[in-house]
């Protein structure tokens, strides 16, 4: 079989490395494990020297937001969302 150059040969390799699995495979290394310490201050080591809660027990939030519009967006979006019906024009 001949070699394959150019865009067939970009083409093979593509898909020879290629996984759907890749897509939901963790990436990152997980972090340290978390303590949860309710109604009690965090420990002295949580801080560096100008008390400032240190990077690696800093994480991310579960908040979810689920507004469509905010302050600025309002009246484009909603003239948007009337205009495109036609019954609406």
């Amino acid at each position: 079989m001949p070699k394959r150059t150019g865009f067939t040969a970009w083409y093979d390799k593509f898909l020879s490395s290629f996984s759907i699995e890749d897509l939901f495979v963790r990436k990152r290394p997980p972090g340290p494990p978390r303590t949860i310490l309710i109604n009690e201050p965090l420990p002295d080591s949580y801080y560096d020297k100008k008390h400032r809660l240190l990077k690696e027990h800093q994480y991310n939030s579960n908040q979810v937001i689920t507004s469509k519009y905010t302050l600025l967006t309002f009246l484009p979006r909603n003239l948007l969302e009337q205009f495109r019906r036609v019954a609406n024009v």
